[in-house]
């Protein structure tokens, strides 16, 4: 079954990236991703104890990117089918 998710950066600095995380831009369960710089593996939804299996997808797509060219990308994006 095909899955997606966005990811929009909201912000970004020396210690955090912010991400506008949802299934869709209407989707009432959208949240923001923290992905803290020194440990992105601590990533947390602001605000909530879930961390939602697409949640993590859009936040390892991020990382890869930032590990790559070291910017965080506007969008962090995914679909799976």
């Amino acid at each position: 079954m095909a899955s997606s998710a966005y990811g929009r950066l909201v912000s970004a600095d020396d210690e955090f990236a912010r991400y506008d995380y949802g299934i869709d831009p209407e989707d009432p369960l959208r949240g923001i991703i923290v992905i803290p710089v020194g440990d992105p593996e601590s990533w947390y939804m602001e605000g909530r104890d879930d961390h939602p299996r697409m949640a993590l997808s859009v936040t390892a797509r991020a990382v890869r990117e930032f590990e790559k060219s070291g910017t965080w990308p506007e969008w962090a994006s995914i679909f799976t089918g």
